[in-house]
């Protein structure tokens, strides 16, 4: 069971970065501030009803979906509490995403950007990032099965670009 220690630690690791101290110092502040407090709490209600709703059905209705992110964006620009914690947070799952994607690596094997489904201007980007996670240690390739390779031949087009 080492990898539930592993697990542990990394867990005990994350919570002393400074972004989830900044999420936690934020929170309290609009805990502190009666109307953002108000309207904090109405939006994690919606936000816990929003997960039940996934976890019975596994399929949120899009309409809830497009609410919940229409009440985030009217929040944000009424309370700046509200909004410095939405973007602290932000910040911790660009966090997260980087520890997730070391994992698979880790699992898989590192992709090379070539191998990705993105346009090239942003083969270079990803490149960088795939190199950060490995920490500039040779690790195993990722091996795509054939199948997959031709599903986006000439990228993914971002619309407008």
């Amino acid at each position: 069971m080492s990898y539930i220690n592993k697990a542990r630690e990394l867990g005990e690791a994350v919570a002393q970065l400074p972004e989830v101290q900044a999420i936690k110092e934020s929170e309290a502040a609009i805990m502190a501030d009666p109307s953002s407090r108000e309207a904090f709490l109405q939006y994690q209600e919606k936000e816990r009803q929003l997960i039940s709703t996934q976890m019975l059905s596994k399929v949120i209705p899009e309409k809830d979906s497009l609410a919940q992110i229409e009440l985030k964006v009217r929040l944000t620009n009424k309370y700046p509490l509200i909004k410095s914690y939405f973007q602290k947070q932000q910040a911790f799952e660009k966090i997260m995403a980087m520890v997730n994607l070391t994992l698979t690596t880790a699992i898989h094997g590192m992709p090379s950007a070539d191998q990705l489904p993105l346009p090239d201007g942003l083969k270079k980007m990803a490149q960088q990032v795939l190199d950060a996670v490995s920490d500039g240690k040779k690790m195993p390739a990722m091996e795509v099965p054939p199948g997959l390779k031709n599903i986006f031949p000439g990228g993914i087009k971002i619309p407008g670009r």
